[in-house]
């Protein structure tokens, strides 16, 4: 919902009951938040969206944060900043890419699987303007508010250099 304070605001309106109807429980708008604030209120007093599914999402919300513990200790220690990216978080990570990765469609027909990628292979091709960029790879609140472009700025892999080292 990022995208929404560019619209019309009939479309703005109608973004803002979609998704909270749709089940998004924390919008997080960057810009103009007053603006989303001020239409879901709206939505809510005038029972588009029900004061009930507001209660929904709250629920789910703090009780993530409760079981957390950001009620008694809400402040990270920052002593344990050096662990981050570690190697055991790397391997922690690939592991629920591993377990939560959906694969809709694994080459032509299950007789001819593109994956696992061979290791002698003629043409493979890597396309887009973030194949070779982590920095855009790692996505949205990873790096800043929907990423940032470059690879000096972690470390990892991108897309493009996993395929150079897997197919030679």
């Amino acid at each position: 919902l990022t995208g929404l304070p560019l619209l019309p605001h009939a479309i703005y309106s109608y973004s803002v009951q979609a998704g909270v109807s749709a089940g998004i429980d924390m919008i997080m708008v960057p810009f103009n938040y007053t603006e989303f604030i001020d239409e879901l209120t709206r939505q809510v007093k005038n029972n588009i969206i029900p004061i009930s599914r507001i209660d929904d999402a709250v629920a789910r919300i703090l009780r993530v944060k409760v079981i957390m513990g950001l009620f008694e200790n809400p402040y990270a220690d920052p002593s344990l900043a050096n662990q981050l990216g570690s190697k055991e978080h790397r391997e922690i990570a690939r592991e629920a890419v591993r377990k939560s990765l959906v694969l809709l469609k694994n080459g032509k027909s299950y007789k001819k699987p593109l994956l696992p990628l061979p290791k002698k292979s003629t043409k493979i091709l890597v396309a887009g303007s973030h194949a070779n960029n982590l920095g855009y790879q790692c996505g949205g609140w990873t790096i800043t508010w929907q990423g940032l472009g470059g690879n000096d700025l972690t470390s990892g892999t991108t897309i493009l250099d996993a395929v150079k080292q897997t197919v030679d």
